[in-house]
């Protein structure tokens, strides 16, 4: 995936889609054969810095780790084997002055061996970096997406909303009484209502969203398909 650097990072829901955010999410780092991209020396404590980031970032936000694997396509362009293993699928979130930066893991990998030089504001801002996970993180987060809360969540957060939603959807499926794919429309709103009381839907809907799920009728109210939605930690229903 190629950003332009400091452009608004639209990677993935959550964290790293700039709209989930109160500041521009600016990319930085998201380096792509054949794309142009500034080339100078960083200084060994900051690429240290950097690298702690990466390593914070794996450790305390599990959750956002992404699956399979990446290879570097400007070591590909040049015959060699993509480096930076290990570290592709973090990316980090670094609070900076009202706005926030997303740079994948690999950026290590770009700056220490093709001489990658991210923008100096990048820099400034990993410099004063507390430490991921730590209370500070989350307080500068805070600060720089204009002193409301980012979409930056601690695992255990995470971990809590996760069971709250399972438990909910195993009550929708009590509550429902029948396999999803068997109901009506109206049986589904019924039990969504019973356990999602502030929802907000229109008995004509084709299709309802209940939690990170989304159920679609036909035109007769039957259930048609049962699906996940992009996925997202902030509560929809």
């Amino acid at each position: 995936m190629h950003f332009e650097d400091l452009d608004a990072c639209t990677y993935h829901s959550g964290p790293l889609d700039a709209s989930e955010w109160a500041v521009p999410l600016r990319a930085v780092g998201w380096l792509e054969h054949p794309h142009r991209f500034g080339v100078g020396v960083v200084p060994a404590e900051l690429v240290s810095k950097i690298q702690k980031l990466v390593e914070q970032t794996r450790e305390h936000f599990p959750h956002d780790t992404f699956r399979g694997s990446h290879d570097c396509s400007l070591c590909r362009a040049a015959g060699r084997v993509g480096g930076g293993a290990g570290s592709w699928q973090v990316n980090l979130i670094v609070p900076g002055r009202h706005e926030v930066y997303a740079a994948p893991g690999g950026i290590v990998h770009y700056i220490s061996d093709h001489s990658y030089l991210p923008p100096a504001a990048f820099l400034e801002a990993v410099a004063s970096c507390a430490d991921c996970g730590s209370e500070e993180y989350f307080e500068a987060l805070r600060r720089a997406n204009g002193g409301l809360e980012s979409p930056v969540q601690s695992h255990q957060q995470f971990t809590l909303e996760f069971r709250e939603s399972a438990e909910k959807h195993q009550a929708f499926r009590r509550a429902l009484g029948v396999p999803v794919m068997q109901a009506t429309r109206a049986q589904v709103f019924a039990a969504a209502r019973a356990i999602w009381p502030e929802a907000s839907f229109s008995d004509e809907n084709e299709s309802i969203e209940l939690g990170d799920v989304r159920v679609t009728f036909d035109e007769r109210g039957r259930v048609v398909d049962v699906a996940p939605t992009m996925f997202r930690r902030r509560a929809t229903q």
